[in-house]
């Protein structure tokens, strides 16, 4: 009876702590739809400024915007003002409300994103520290246009969390609880307990229990306070913020303590009445009895789980010798799998001495585990390979745990995952003599909270540019590995990739190495996705430009020395491996060496005749721009493909202005042409890669993104029907429950290479992510094109998939969105694919539906 009770009050305390965990998260989810409503609110009073702002020509004051009962209070109704201001298209704070504002916009990090796009969306940045002292902010910007559409500056809102918090007065809690907002991204928090607020730039909160369960209990990795409480938490995925709430323990477990109290009571009650009522004994008797009966039924599921499995199970008994001495072991029980693995009948098994039956598994070295397990006590785990004579080797995973007067044997094949190990190991370390060989300097960031700016990669051409070895960088941030200053990329660069994935060209920077030598470096950075779509990690491919820039110095002293010696300048010029000229003021060549003549003219010598002459009106008017500019006394720096010759040769060309005697006037410019095909090949292959899933092959989610764009502004700029289908496999976890995620791999990789030969050759297929697929369909002639593409890809699917002993029978599910020019965003397009596809799932499955 007691045992019965205190389970009971254990159950009930589980359960009253699990209410609590679910109130806690229910007013947390609350907390979050309130923070979530009122960022879209703040993006949707930046709208309407924009709108007012560009009605009157830019002459729309903030203080008028915000007079009270005026336009911001009927989109942003809270109580506490909010600090907003505009900046012009340079980035000069122009007017500002509520409070001081940054002079300048400039270097924020969602300003040249809203000044290159004319697209109307609103930026939320990431939370960050506050410049003004309060502990972080969110600010809220909008790009602003002048009445011919081009830019003229951003509207921003800066939002704290004490807003939130304060603000907000819809939770029923109690006086005692706390109420937090945290930021993930850059590990700030603000809260409030009881009436007083609270930031922080430390506390973190960690879930409770396995992952995984329905409620989201969290606890602090500090005290708050004295007072015990029960968090949970709620996310907003886009903002990357979380909303905890923690109700007082003793109010949360208030009911369950009487209770328990009252079950108490009853106890002692019953224990002084229980010797005396043989009713009692008689019902606990019968409660015995049917104990008893599920313990049997319980034994009986478990040998039908044993012989159900499938792992392969044997029951084994020591037989000894008149010395004690263990001599084999009998097979009191096995199941089908492991007499299949054995290759004979069950029947033929059981009783059998084990290496008697089977003297070839004495060689392996199974009988002394045996023996040594029943000997200790201890259970013994491992995985090995055996390679018997005459049959192939094969990979185990064995345990043996011991029981009386024996050993429970579980075993499982596992050859077909270590061969996959061995040939993942195989590719990675393939990849690794590719980074290590190549000669970029490569090196990967890591992108996660956790680890945010750490070093993962660093090849050998990066220790032999920079002088600092792997062990010196890897696992460190830049602050920890270099000196102050020293940084291939700042951490604000990192940042900035943080807020706004995307590859970016970071201009020639110099490098100090440890002797003191210096190197000039080109960074490229490129965003690495993991299989959900979120930053992973940050690849910097570097160019050690040294040798160019010496290269440009040396071109220069030779262009000095010409006018000295021009004999002596051509003996030079002609040694030198690229191609250089002299153009004139009037764009007359005066001089060029014998590599531009013969690699660039391919001619006779152009000398007294002019550029527009010698290289045709249309290659002349793709050159007039950076000649005007060279004429003008700007040193112009910039890129050309030459695709004559069945072959495409890539070239940097650099014009350098020549000024007069007078040291004022421009009189000509020099040219300066290198071959740089091989550079840009290797960065084209690096950045493949990183788009380029890992699994299937197949476009990953970031090269998706990139053609889905390339596309869309092809069609615009065409007029051109293109379509977007966005797909997933059909009772794909269940084939992953029931016969293991390498079965499943082997679907998505067969499903891949069905959904390639369904397709047109033009058409982009690509994995986002676990079973989901995309496709990129361009140049349509109509909507019912797309269409029978659709429902062909639905009937080949329908075929069963042969996975090596395995045949399963999955569909899928597609959804078809059209595009034909607008200002769509690439996202937009593909949430109405992906609501398509869910109609189609709603339908039963096995089938399409398209736009209208």
């Amino acid at each position: 009876m007691w045992g019965a009770m205190l389970y009971q009050v254990d159950l009930e305390r589980q359960v009253a702590h699990s209410k609590a965990v679910g109130q806690s998260q229910s007013q947390a989810r609350a907390l979050s739809d309130y923070v979530g409503n009122i960022l879209r609110q703040a993006g949707h009073a930046t709208h309407v400024f924009k709108l007012k702002y560009e009605e009157t020509d830019g002459a729309y004051p903030l203080a008028r915007f915000a007079t009270p009962g005026g336009l911001l209070d009927s989109v942003l109704p809270v109580r506490l003002a909010i600090p907003m201001a505009v900046y012009d298209a340079s980035g000069k704070l122009a007017d500002s409300l509520n409070g001081p504002m940054p002079t300048s916009a400039a270097a924020a990090p969602y300003f040249p994103a809203l000044a290159r796009s004319a697209r109307d969306i609103d930026i939320v940045t990431a939370a960050r520290a506050s410049p003004h002292g309060s502990a972080w902010q969110i600010q809220v910007a909008r790009r602003l246009s002048a009445g011919d559409g081009s830019f003229a500056g951003v509207v921003v809102m800066v939002i704290e969390p004490s807003l939130f918090i304060d603000d907000y007065d819809r939770l029923d809690i109690d006086e005692r609880s706390a109420v937090v907002l945290l930021s993930r991204s850059a590990s700030l928090s603000a809260g409030r307990l009881g009436e007083s607020l609270f930031t922080s730039d430390t506390l973190e909160f960690n879930p409770v229990g396995p992952r995984g369960r329905r409620l989201a209990e969290v606890m602090p990795d500090e005290t708050l306070d004295e007072v015990p409480r029960i968090y949970a938490a709620s996310e907003l995925g886009r903002d990357a913020l979380v909303a905890v709430v923690g109700i007082p323990r003793d109010v949360a477990l208030a009911s369950f303590e009487r209770q328990r109290l009252v079950y108490l009571a009853f106890a002692l009650a019953g224990g002084a009445l229980i010797a005396a009522v043989t009713a009692v004994l008689m019902r606990q008797s019968a409660r015995l009895r049917a104990s008893i009966r599920a313990a049997k039924e319980a034994q009986a599921m478990l040998r039908g789980a044993v012989h159900g499995s499938l792992d392969a199970f044997m029951l084994l008994t020591a037989v000894r010798g008149a010395d004690d001495k263990i001599l084999d072991f009998i097979i009191a029980d096995i199941n089908e799998i492991g007499a299949a693995i054995l290759k004979l009948a069950r029947t033929q098994l059981i009783g059998q001495k084990a290496f008697a039956l089977l003297p070839r598994f004495a060689q392996t070295g199974l009988f002394g585990h045996y023996v040594k397990v029943l000997e200790t006590g201890q259970t013994h785990s491992e995985e090995f390979e055996i390679r018997i004579e005459g049959q192939a080797p094969i990979w185990i995973h064995h345990q043996v745990v011991p029981i009386e007067g024996g050993v429970a044997v579980t075993s499982r094949d596992i050859t077909l995952r270590k061969q996959e190990e061995i040939e993942i190991r195989g590719s990675r370390n393939f990849l690794q003599s590719l980074i290590n060989n190549l000669p970029l300097l490569i090196y990967v960031k890591s992108a996660r909270p956790k680890n945010f700016g750490q070093f993962l990669i660093w090849n050998q051409a990066a220790e032999t540019v920079t002088g600092y070895r792997p062990d010196q960088v890897i696992g460190k941030r830049d602050a920890e590995a270099f000196p102050p200053g020293f940084g291939l990329t700042t951490p604000e660069e990192d940042l900035a990739m943080l807020d706004t994935p995307m590859v970016v060209d970071l201009p020639e920077k110099p490098v100090s190495r440890p002797d003191g030598s210096v190197r000039y470096l080109h960074t490229m950075s490129v965003p690495l996705f993991d299989a959900d779509g979120h930053l992973e990690y940050i690849l910097c491919i570097a160019e050690d430009v040294t040798r160019r820039r010496e290269q440009d110095k040396n071109l220069r002293e030779a262009l000095a020395a010409l006018r000295e010696s021009e004999a002596r300048v051509r003996t030079i010029a002609d040694a030198l491996p690229a191609m250089i000229a002299y153009i004139d003021a009037n764009e007359v060549y005066r001089f060029h060496n014998a590599s531009f003549l013969r690699d660039f003219l391919g001619g006779p010598s152009v000398l007294g005749t002019t550029v527009r002459s010698t290289i045709g009106e249309p290659r002349y008017r793709t050159l007039e721009p950076f000649i005007k500019r060279a004429l003008a006394g700007e040193t112009v720096v910039f890129e050309e493909v030459d695709e004559s010759g069945g072959r495409d040769v890539a070239y940097q060309i650099t014009y350098i202005p020549q000024t007069g005697d007078d040291g004022q006037n421009i009189v000509g410019f020099h040219v300066m042409r290198q071959d740089i095909t091989s550079h840009k090949r290797e960065k084209k292959q690096l950045i493949m890669l990183s788009q380029i899933d890992a699994l299937t092959g197949l476009t990953n989610r970031a090269g998706f993104f990139q053609k889905l764009d390339a596309a869309m502004q092809n069609s615009t700029a065409k007029g051109a029907l293109m379509a977007v289908m966005y797909m997933d496999i059909d009772h794909f976890k269940p084939v992953n429950d029931t016969y293991g995620h390498n079965t499943g791999d082997a679907l998505l990789k067969a499903f891949s290479g069905r959904l390639t030969h369904t397709v047109r050759a033009t058409d982009t297929v690509a994995r986002l992510g676990g079973d989901e697929f995309t496709i990129v369909m361009e140049n349509l002639a109509r909507n019912e094109d797309a269409a029978a593409i659709a429902a062909k890809i639905v009937t080949a699917m329908r075929t069963p998939f042969k996975l090596g002993d395995v045949s399963v029978s999955v569909s899928t599910s597609i959804g078809l969105a059209f595009f034909q020019g607008g200002l769509l965003e690439p996202e937009e397009l593909l949430k109405q694919a992906d609501m398509l596809l869910y109609q189609a799932k709603q339908a039963g499955r096995n089938t399409f539906r398209a736009a209208l």
